[in-house]
């Protein structure tokens, strides 16, 4: 099976998450990083703030819960694939096929908040087939993310409540692939460590 994340993200194990134009900008010009997670924009911006991206040799996952004035239908999600975005992320598994028909990366966000969530979430990998989960938060106990890995046979990483390097640490050495991280000071502790 073709490891979707890795041919997004490199060798990397963080992702930068970007809700702010300084910090894209500062990712994307001033960092090695091979990718960003971007959770913000709007229909009037995308376009100009992917190939902003793609000028700077950097791919980009969009958030799609956090873009504004595009709709969560197949219109939506099939204009992002038009202008160039190669990875989506979606909380709603039925958007998962979509966005794997736009032909672009798909990744499913989930919420682990108890056992309901847990199996909620690997019947929807099951039936949708995400190229990678996003399991949040981050801090998930071990017992929950084995529960995952043993249940499913594609990437798993972490995003939200990546509080500190030791809790970051912790998620990668249990198997999580890599972390979308906000902070600029736990990016740059991560910024030469690679798989």
């Amino acid at each position: 099976m073709v490891n979707r994340l890795r041919e997004l993200i490199g060798n990397q194990v963080m992702v930068p998450s970007c809700s702010t134009y300084k910090q894209m900008e500062y990712i994307a010009e001033k960092t090695n990083w091979q990718c960003l997670m971007l959770k913000m924009g709007d229909v009037g911006n995308i376009r100009g703030i992917i190939r902003y991206i793609h000028s700077n040799n950097k791919k980009v996952m969009i958030h799609l819960d956090s873009l504004k004035g595009i709709a969560r239908d197949r219109e939506g999600i099939r204009y992002l694939g038009q202008i160039g975005a190669d990875a989506v992320i979606s909380m709603r598994a039925q958007n998962i096929p979509m966005i794997k028909e736009a032909g672009m990366i798909s990744l499913l966000g989930a919420f682990l908040v108890d056992s309901a969530s847990v199996t909620q979430t690997i019947l929807n990998v099951g039936n949708v087939k995400p190229d990678v989960l996003i399991a949040m938060p981050i801090t998930i106990p071990d017992v929950v993310f084995h529960r995952l890995r043993t249940n499913m046979n594609i990437p798993i990483m972490g995003g939200g409540l990546g509080v500190s390097c030791k809790v970051i640490d912790h998620a990668l050495e249990i198997g999580m692939e890599a972390c979308a991280v906000t902070d600029r000071e736990k990016l740059s502790h991560y910024t030469d460590r690679h798989l």
